[in-house]
């Protein structure tokens, strides 16, 4: 449990401290994570000078949370560079050498590239654990836990050094032809050394520690000059960020051997970011989760049941876990989710904290980081929540800590849904009209699991390094930006996991497929489908298919093929005229369309049986026949059943010989909002 202490009580008053770490351990937490970043005050206590009232603070919570038999972990660093909370805090951060404004300022946030910067931390680092290791939180193999980062955000800098490292970067990728940059960025340049911040950098005058400018929906959809330096300059800092961690990671383990380093990426969310909080949105932050995971011994970000379109929704824990599930790579990881009442609303009021803890477990979490107990600046705020909220997360966690050591065997994987890199990477959330885009992704996830099927979110890296031999269908969901990604590969992984066997699955404007495939089409008026049922489709464009295949639906007024199965080696592509995943999981459905009077049609959700269940059916793997809402989680023969729905299910078919709920329920069923662990009578 993050426990900080930066405001009151938990500043001073050291009564409030006590009862709080005991609150804390009645909650069922076994460890705290305490606010350690790198202010003075934390040097002078490492030069043997008293504590200042702050880290005396974080001893005592130390004593205190040994005395209740818990142990803790520092979150060291704090990269996106408000390190450190100004308005909070009276002592000067220790940032070794900052990045500079076009004006010469500085920026108030660290050079990722700089070895002053990086000695500061390694420093701070040594300091933490020379002083405070004996008490630190080890993992099972003995290595003493870092958690050594909080919210990264690289930022260049325009100094004489930060400009030579930009434009040295900048004449690599361009293979020095300055007359490519001229024409992309709309300037006439004759050097790479000649480029002003103004022309090579999006709106300089804009950065700041965490802020920058953004492009706009018409530079997405024009991909004019100012589009393509914001491409370039997110590509440098993504790069700046993986070689950051890579580098760091040399330091670490010469530092201590025994260091499990794990990074905290993010706090809102790393797919899902909360909409209107545009300082904390991973589009813009250069950050891609999988490829930093290659770094470190593991990767954590924290997450809430937030969709895209602001509502409460558990699913989202569902996906976000996928994502930190693959992205180690099979490694045992942590879970991160955000409690209190979030900054957008009380999401806990729709989502209990038994069910988004049971709902990660399920995801195969080995372990859970929660946010926060008493984060006042951002509603990380346990220690105000009443005693319903109180009473679930305890018995969240009890269950949890029950579980999670007997789930052993490795989580089933049946279907892979392809992370759209290139989306998250490049498009901020503002950019993406209702979070239509991520919506999309979220439907596809939805319609899978509650036909019963185990879905994990693969990387087109890892497609490319072979990932689909563990899969039996791939979804490619929206990715608006596609064509900036390393293509060639990924189509020919593709096209050769359709030759042996695999189904694809896709909606409109998939790129992949047109280049792995030759599916092609061409934009209609939007139109109803005649299918098994008349169906409205419900996205953002419609689109026919122009390939040949074996068409499954037409539009209704055209006849044009609107569902398309295209045969491929021993496999198949199922093509879908509309955003299939957005229709399933938006907010709104349509009505039947006045031209069709009283004519029975339905959108996605209503139909008997959906395209994709008549074409896949339920997942064998599935413990009862699938209902909506409910998630199954098979790990050898046990098992997780999470009910996300406000209704209690039945449970008396399932095959097992012992069942442990989150929730009491009546004898074969299970309570509403709630999960059992079930071990499976084979």
């Amino acid at each position: 449990m993050w426990f900080g202490n930066f405001f009151e009580p938990f500043y001073s008053n050291a009564d409030a401290v006590r009862r709080g770490i005991r609150d804390v351990a009645d909650l069922g937490f076994t460890s705290i994570n305490l606010d350690s970043k790198p202010w003075e005050d934390f040097f002078a206590r490492y030069r043997g000078e008293e504590a200042s009232q702050y880290v005396a603070t974080q001893e005592l919570m130390m004593s205190e949370a040994a005395a209740n038999g818990m142990d803790f972990t520092c979150l060291a660093l704090y990269l996106c560079g408000d390190n450190l909370y100004p308005g909070i805090r009276d002592v000067p951060p220790v940032r070794g050498e900052e990045s500079i404004r076009p004006n010469g300022a500085p920026m108030g946030t660290y050079k990722y590239w700089s070895p002053t910067a990086q000695a500061t931390m390694v420093e701070h680092v040594q300091g933490l654990l020379r002083l405070y290791g004996d008490g630190m939180r080890r993992a099972p193999d003995g290595r003493v836990i870092m958690q050594t980062m909080f919210d990264p955000i690289p930022k260049p800098s325009f100094d004489a050094e930060g400009r030579a490292h930009y434009l040295q970067w900048l004449s690599t990728r361009y293979s020095g032809d300055i007359s490519r940059v001229s024409a992309r960025y709309g300037i006439t340049a004759t050097s790479f050394d000649d480029l002003e911040p103004s022309q090579y950098w999006l709106h300089p005058g804009e950065l700041d520690w965490v802020g920058c400018a953004l492009p706009t929906v018409d530079d997405l959809t024009g991909r004019g000059p100012d589009f393509n330096r914001w491409v370039d300059n997110q590509s440098y800092l993504g790069e700046v960020m993986v070689e950051y961690f890579a580098t760091m990671r040399d330091h670490w383990r010469s530092m201590v051997p025994e260091l499990f380093v794990e990074p905290v990426l993010h706090q809102w969310g790393y797919f899902f970011n909360p909409p209107g909080q545009r300082d904390w949105q991973t589009g813009q932050r250069a950050l891609d989760v999988y490829r930093l995971a290659q770094h470190v011994d593991g990767v954590l970000f924290i997450t809430a049941p937030l969709n895209a379109e602001n509502r409460p929704d558990a699913s989202v824990l569902s996906v976000e876990t996928s994502i930190a599930r693959t992205a180690n790579g099979g490694r045992e990881f942590t879970a991160g989710l955000y409690l209190g009442r979030h900054i957008n609303e009380d999401v806990y009021r729709s989502v209990p904290p038994a069910e988004a803890i049971a709902t990660q477990v399920a995801g195969g979490a080995r372990r859970l980081h929660a946010y926060g107990y008493s984060g006042l600046d951002d509603g990380g705020v346990i220690f105000r929540m009443d005693p319903v909220f109180k009473d679930s997360l305890r018995a969240g966690t009890a269950w949890a800590a029950q579980v999670m050591p007997l789930l052993q065997q490795q989580r089933h994987r049946e279907v892979a849904i392809l992370f759209p890199a290139m989306m998250s990477f490049y498009e901020p959330l503002e950019l993406d009209e209702n979070g239509r885009h991520r919506m999309d992704l979220l439907g596809w996830y939805q319609q899978l699991t509650d036909l019963g099927w185990h879905v994990d979110i693969v990387h087109p890296d890892q497609v490319v390094a072979g990932a689909l031999k563990d899969y039996k269908y791939l979804v490619v969901p929206t990715d608006s930006l596609y064509d900036l990604g390393e293509t060639t590969q990924l189509e020919a992984s593709v096209r050769a996991f359709a030759d042996r066997g695999g189904m694809v699955m896709h909606g409109p404007n998939c790129g992949l497929v047109k280049g792995a495939f030759g599916v092609t089409e061409a934009p209609v008026p939007f139109d109803c489908l005649r299918w098994d049922e008349d169906l409205i489709p419900h996205g953002w464009s419609t689109v026919s298919f122009t390939s040949d295949g074996e068409v499954l639906g037409r539009y209704i007024e055209t006849g044009r093929p609107g569902i398309l199965r295209t045969s491929v080696g021993k496999g198949s592509v199922l093509s879908f005229g509309f955003e299939y995943g957005y229709a399933y999981a938006r907010r709104t459905m349509p009505i039947v369309p006045p031209a069709y009077g009283r004519r029975e049609m339905h959108p996605l959700v209503l139909l008997d049986r959906t395209p994709v269940e008549i074409e896949i059916g339920a997942s064998p793997s599935a413990l009862m026949k699938p209902i909506r809402g409910v998630e199954f989680a098979i790990f050898g023969d046990r098992g997780v059943i999470v009910n996300h729905r406000a209704s209690p299910i039945d449970l008396s078919d399932v095959p097992a010989r012992r069942v442990i709920p989150t929730t009491p329920s009546a004898p074969g069923s299970l309570a509403a909002h709630s999960a059992a662990y079930v071990e499976i009578q084979l």
